[in-house]
């Protein structure tokens, strides 16, 4: 029996498995997104409380493609570049386990949002979400393949919805002044600015750990 061949098959298995992972949690986490901005733009709380019920999936796939990832490093000791990979899953895991979280905090504010009168100026979440949405779909196609030159190319984008998401936090941050009678809206407002904010950054790092893995 070649047992080298035989490892050989585990590992590429293993790896296979590990990628499958990450993939699904690219993708849950991109789901998550989509369905906070139904609660939060169209008062849609059946999106929200998914968006919620969901993050328990993201929460297993991380601990997942943790355990995966350590059992990869522990008895396979890869070469190189597929040990950047290994590496880079795991961090990539997490940031999109955040991404996740603060999905979580949008839907939950949008919930909160629908039952009191709506802030018309709520609205101007929406192309920041679409550029998002836009931005994440490129990410996760890039990550499927690793695809080095896909990845760079996201880069300025990248840094264009930071700045964008920025703007709308603070954008939220002015509206006290006009909705002294609703100003818990108004802050709650302010936290999706910010967890837009705090998903376009977990998208960059996700970005900067594939470049990583694909170098």
């Amino acid at each position: 029996m070649n047992h080298d061949a035989h490892t050989l098959r585990e590992f590429d298995a293993a790896l296979s498995s590990l990628n499958t992972h990450l993939l699904q949690m690219a993708y849950k986490a991109q789901s998550a997104l989509d369905l906070a901005a139904a609660g939060l733009l169209q008062q849609n709380e059946s999106a929200s409380n998914q968006a919620i019920a969901d993050d328990e999936e993201l929460d297993e796939l991380e601990m997942t493609v943790d355990r995966e990832g350590l059992h990869l490093l522990a008895f396979f000791s890869p070469v190189a570049s597929d040990l950047k990979v290994v590496l880079a899953s795991i961090r990539m895991s997490s940031m999109y386990e955040r991404i996740g979280d603060e999905a979580v905090t949008i839907a939950k504010r949008a919930n909160k949002l629908s039952k009191r009168p709506r802030i018309r100026e709520a609205a101007q979440a929406d192309p920041v979400y679409r550029e998002m949405a836009e931005q994440f779909r490129a990410v996760n196609k890039a990550v499927s393949s690793w695809d080095g030159k896909a990845l760079a190319e996201l880069v300025p984008a990248l840094e264009a919805l930071a700045e964008h998401a920025a703007a709308l936090t603070d954008t939220f941050t002015r509206l006290p002044e006009q909705y002294q009678d609703n100003l818990i809206s108004v802050a709650d407002l302010i936290f999706v600015g910010r967890s837009m904010e705090r998903m376009a950054e977990g998208l960059q790092k996700v970005v900067a750990e594939a470049l990583y893995a694909a170098s």
